[in-house]
């Protein structure tokens, strides 16, 4: 999928999430959509290290 801001294009960095519809209905702007829950839960990254300002924390 390729994206555009500002003029500029772009592919997203994230993987894909196979998703489902489901039986629950939106309304969006005005046009009835239905809700897209993922087929399955991502699995949560490892622990890392991260910096902030010089200063080390996990996440």
């Amino acid at each position: 999928m390729r994206l555009i801001h500002l003029g500029a294009f772009y592919s997203p960095s994230g993987p894909m999430i196979e998703t489902v519809e489901t039986d629950t209905e939106l309304c969006f702007r005005g046009r009835p959509c239905k809700m897209r829950a993922p087929k399955t839960m991502p699995a949560q990254p490892a622990v890392r290290s991260l910096i902030y300002r010089g200063v080390r924390y996990s996440g």
